[in-house]
């Protein structure tokens, strides 16, 4: 039995799909390993693509990831207009 191997097509990295987007990553250098990854190897591809220590990316991703999400949220909180509807409704039938 002959093993045969499957062409995908080349996807173009202007795409606007997903397909676009991994080969934007594949063609920078940003693909996610098969081995010595613990979850997804996010931060493995990182560690190998820019030649940093696997336990450096990962603790600089860990520290991102904690940093970010609570400004994020900050953001969020500051940016986002509090419901009027919900305000303005209790004391609009309390009046009638």
């Amino acid at each position: 039995m002959t093993a045969t191997a499957t062409t995908h097509p080349q996807a173009d990295v202007k795409d606007a799909s997903l397909a676009g987007a991994r080969a934007w990553f594949a063609q920078k250098g940003l693909s996610r390993p098969r081995e010595g990854r613990i979850l997804a190897g996010v931060t493995a591809a990182f560690a190998r693509r820019y030649d940093l220590n696997p336990l450096v990316a990962r603790i600089l991703g860990v520290v991102i990831v904690f940093t970010l999400t609570p400004i994020v949220y900050v953001l969020a909180w500051i940016l986002m207009p509090k419901d009027a509807d919900a305000a303005v409704a209790p004391a609009a039938t309390a009046a009638a």
